[in-house]
């Protein structure tokens, strides 16, 4: 077998490597089989904040029903100032990274809402 021959031959090989090598990374990123760092990031701090926001409704339900008022009564724009007022009151509790502090009061204040 001559040198045309082997190069004749492996030119499917060549190419198909080649090929793979564009569509592996294009088709695992695209399929969320590949994340990046600050994808990863991204997720995890989501999550914290999802997490602390579910707490804090749920405070905030607890401390509504104790004081015996309703958190239909909270619902609306007008009511914003009350909603942020109690918000802030159940945040005082809390021990929460200042970096998520403000997502966590927004969320949490607008699922009040």
């Amino acid at each position: 077998m001559n040198f045309e021959q082997i190069v004749e031959r492996s030119k499917p090989y060549a190419i198909g490597l080649v090929v793979g090598l564009i569509a592996a990374p294009i088709v695992g990123f695209n399929a969320g089989w590949i994340t990046t760092t600050t994808a990863s990031q991204k997720a995890v701090e989501t999550a914290r904040v999802d997490a602390l926001t579910g707490i804090c409704s749920s405070a905030a339900g607890r401390m509504a029903t104790a004081s015996s008022t309703d958190l239909d009564a909270l619902k609306g724009y007008d009511n914003r100032a009350k909603r942020d007022e109690l918000v802030a009151v159940i945040m005082a509790d809390f021990q929460v990274p200042e970096d998520i502090l403000d997502k966590i009061s927004t969320n949490c204040s607008r699922s009040l809402s």
